[in-house]
């Protein structure tokens, strides 16, 4: 069963440091129904890949459960967006809007919390997000920044350095880093709150969940990397830039 943890991979290894009780890491989805076709009887359109319980949030459960056995203290909000967005009348398009607040109260109520993670699924098909490591097929992941916030080229530094790790450790997972703007496309993503605001694609409408999991224990793999080595060398000061292979 896809639905049930991938327990023959790394996840679970015994973290030689930890937050020390301080949650760290807010992981969230302001897309939260997208789901996945091989779970949705009787669906084919790509586009009607919703679901209310069988949908991207599961990934956000995966991720923060793997970031939590790297030693770092995640919390996951299960805020229904989309609910709330039909109780109030208010178009898919406003879901940004709708995650804001959310991030503002998480930001307003947890000063230890310093990386916020959005999680997406893309729509684009199977061969396009899939991919095959040590005999095992992960899901694709992809980086997106939106280039319409005045302060984005901090976004963008963390979002490089995150993909570079993932093209060291796990060549060809990360699809790389898109900056996005214009007619069509919010541009923003809430990352002016913070140059700290990640937005992660993961997979597409074909995956499985057991392969977004892996995909999920490859980028907290990463991602513990990057905290430990420079960010818990800054202490966390969300102040500071990220440091930037770039800059």
């Amino acid at each position: 069963d896809d639905l049930t943890e991938d327990t023959d991979d790394k996840a679970g290894q015994e973290a030689p440091v930890t937050t020390g009780g301080k949650k760290v890491a807010f992981i969230y989805s302001s897309h939260n129904r997208e789901s996945f076709l091989p779970y949705l009887k009787g669906v084919t359109n790509p586009d009607l890949a919703q679901h209310s319980q069988l949908n991207i949030t599961k990934v956000g459960e995966r991720l923060q459960r793997s970031l939590e056995d790297k030693g770092i203290g995640s919390v996951q909000d299960k805020t229904d967006i989309q609910a709330n967005l039909l109780k109030k009348g208010l178009k898919f398009g406003k879901s940004y809007s709708e995650s804001r607040s959310v991030l503002q109260q998480a930001m307003a109520g947890n000063g230890d919390l310093a990386y916020f993670i959005d999680i997406h699924r893309d729509a684009r098909r199977k061969k396009l997000t899939t991919m095959t490591i040590d005999g095992k097929s992960y899901a694709k992941l992809a980086f997106v920044v939106g280039g319409e916030n005045a302060d984005y080229q901090k976004n963008y530094a963390l979002a490089e350095r995150l993909h570079k790790g993932l093209e060291k450790k796990y060549p060809g997972l990360s699809r790389g880093v898109f900056k996005q703007g214009g007619a069509g496309y919010n541009g923003v993503y809430n990352q002016d709150l913070s140059e700290r605001v990640i937005l992660i694609e993961a997979g597409g409408v074909d995956n499985t969940f057991e392969e977004l999991y892996r995909s999920m224990d490859a980028f907290a793999d990463v991602f513990s990397d990057y905290y430990w080595k420079d960010s818990n060398s800054m202490k966390v000061d969300s102040s500071k830039p990220a440091k930037s292979d770039s800059q």
